[in-house]
């Protein structure tokens, strides 16, 4: 497991294993130091671990304003100890394992009547958490935080052609059922549905998931409340604009909701 640094938080996070697609997954959860406000969910993309350099301004801006963070180290992937080969990763068993999670948040930290519960994601994780909003979910959260956002397969696969070389066949190599499982993923269809407030944050330079899919999605969402193009950033941000940005995607959230 891979845990985030101690940021904002009471204590060191509690570590809780729940069953994930290819076995156990590893979830860290923070309590805030400050006034309890509700609870965020983040989650990573592909490939990702809750520890991430570019997942940790996530989770210390959510302590910082008083939410406890559930931050999963979800399965299938390359830098972190929760079950499964990276090699078998697939969009639906991301998604899949991010509903268990937001199960689990339902049941055992339903927080109090009227406090927020706010769904964010990285890439893969970003598109995860915009369809549970899009489908509705028990747990009824009233935000979502949508961060370098893969709409869908189809402009994943496509920003990937675009990088040009063999960046299209190593993708197939990496992933042999990537080309045919990832096109059946798409989330601006149901953008519609999300009518909770939303934020989006993209990095300028980010060539996996580009500013102009960004914009798309901002665009389907019908109470988008903040959207930011970060200058210098890739696909995975880190600089002091990007922890700017969350702080303000959760101020913006919290005075909508």
């Amino acid at each position: 497991m891979t845990v985030a640094p101690h940021l904002h938080a009471e204590r060191p996070a509690e570590v809780v294993p729940l069953d994930g697609s290819a076995g156990p997954m590893w979830v860290q959860v923070y309590r805030p130091s400050e006034t309890h406000v509700g609870c965020a969910v983040i989650a990573h993309g592909r490939n990702g671990a809750a520890g991430a350099p570019h997942m940790t301004p996530m989770i210390g801006a959510a302590l910082k304003r008083g939410f406890t963070v559930v931050a999963p180290d979800l399965c299938c992937s390359a830098h972190n100890a929760s079950a499964g080969d990276a090699g078998g990763f697939t969009m639906a068993a991301h998604h899949a394992d991010i509903c268990r999670v937001v199960d689990f948040v339902a049941a055992e930290e339903p927080g109090e009547p009227g406090q927020a519960r706010v769904l964010v994601g990285h890439s893969m994780g970003a598109y995860a958490a915009v369809r549970i909003a899009a489908e509705g979910h028990r747990w009824e959260p009233t935000g979502v935080v949508a961060v370098s956002p893969v709409i869908s397969g189809a402009a994943l696969i496509a920003a990937r052609k675009a990088q040009g070389g063999d960046a299209l066949a190593a993708l197939s190599r990496e992933l042999p059922g990537a080309l045919d499982e990832w096109r059946t993923h798409d989330v601006i269809p149901g953008a519609g549905n999300v009518r909770i407030p939303a934020a989006v944050v993209v990095g300028a330079d980010d060539t996996v998931t580009p500013p102009a899919d960004a914009a798309k999605l901002a665009n389907a969402l019908p109470r988008c409340v903040w959207r930011d193009v970060l200058p210098g950033e890739h696909h995975c941000p880190v600089g002091p604009d990007y922890m700017r940005s969350m702080g303000t995607a959760f101020d913006r959230l919290l005075a909508a909701a």
